[in-house]
């Protein structure tokens, strides 16, 4: 038995009774209760079906804790619904056929054709773990090059993403001890499975933005962040090089305002990237002063987005004024044009 499960169980049963824990969305489906373990007859029957063998963690957890129920977003699906990223019917020897991408190489813009065969299921290799709203899912990669490891899968086709735990348990286990943490459970499937002086290196050393962006992401969730973790965010949100980073590291910021975070925020409303002058102008809605006067420049800005943006912020800090109003009734774009009359109206 993999020595992990034990504590899983032990912690599965405390964070139904534990204050102060983190909401989860499927909760109050689910409550934080499995539904009793699979015979290992019944897994022998559902392998022998489909031509292979479940990834060891992940027919532990089925065995010998428990079967569909609490777990990451609306909760594990039973076994028997596995089929939810099947988009016709099921083909034969679908989850037997490679799931053919892996962790470590990005996917082409056509990874999910089949030369030859228009008609071919996208998600060979994947069995349903759970679901997180619309279009939505998290899998288990069962046949493939990335055997045993957790992807997030949006069944609009775009690009599956590969969580970083290493296998279910750690997946698992990783949303028990953030629930357990307090943490905020969104956001979960985008975060790296490291505590917070760990995550703090990865922002500032790691030379892949994309681990940078995980970084920031996921110190952004803790509830109560380290005052290391605040400068290291507002670094980030200055003057990291890649525009991702940067416009996560402000997210993260403003999800516990602090009003030592404001100078890194006002700057970060003269980034070169338009969504980060976005965010920040929102991040800074209704907090202090300062940052007035470079929002109203930004009314001014050259994407329709940050003037949009500008203006609604002006206007929910009770700041924006008909002289604000009056160019944008002629602006270029629409949207503004017509945000504008609006505002007009209301004042």
């Amino acid at each position: 038995m993999d020595e992990r499960l034990p504590g899983i169980a032990a912690k599965l049963a405390l964070v139904r009774k534990l204050p102060g824990r983190a909401r989860s969305m499927g909760e109050e489906t689910h409550r934080f209760r499995l539904g009793p373990p699979l015979p290992e007859s019944r897994i022998a029957d559902f392998e022998r079906e489909h031509g292979i063998r479940l990834p060891e963690s992940y027919r532990g957890f089925l065995t010998t804790i428990g079967h569909a129920g609490a777990g990451p977003h609306h909760g594990l699906a039973p076994l028997d619904d596995w089929d939810h990223l099947v988009l016709g019917r099921i083909p034969p020897g679908h989850l037997a056929a490679p799931f053919p991408l892996s962790p470590t190489d990005p996917p082409d813009p056509d990874w999910h054709e089949v030369p030859g065969d228009d008609d071919a299921e996208p998600y060979p290799g994947l069995i349903t773990l759970t679901g997180s709203g619309c279009s939505l899912y998290t899998a288990l990669v069962v046949s493939g090059p990335a055997r045993g490891r957790v992807v997030n899968v949006c069944v609009e086709l775009r690009p599956p993403d590969f969580c970083h735990d290493t296998d279910f348990l750690a997946w698992y286990e990783r949303w028990l001890d953030e629930t357990l943490d307090g943490m905020d459970t969104s956001g979960f499937d985008r975060s790296l499975p490291f505590d917070q002086p760990v995550l703090v290196s990865v922002l500032r050393d790691a030379p892949d933005p994309r681990r940078r962006y995980a970084a920031a992401w996921t110190l952004g969730r803790y509830p109560g962040p380290v005052p290391a973790v605040r400068s290291a965010l507002r670094a980030a949100a200055v003057a990291d090089a890649a525009a991702e980073v940067r416009e996560a590291a402000v997210i993260a910021l403003g999800r516990r305002p602090d009003p030592a975070d404001e100078p890194a925020l006002i700057r970060a409303l003269s980034d070169a990237h338009a969504a980060t002058r976005g965010v920040a102008l929102s991040v800074l809605s209704r907090r202090g002063t300062a940052w007035y006067a470079r929002a109203r420049a930004l009314l001014a800005d050259p994407s329709p987005e940050v003037r949009h943006t500008a203006a609604r912020v002006l206007d929910d800090s009770g700041v924006l004024t008909e002289q604000d109003l009056a160019p944008l009734l002629a602006d270029p774009d629409r949207s503004v044009r017509s945000m504008a009359a609006w505002r007009l109206e209301s004042l």
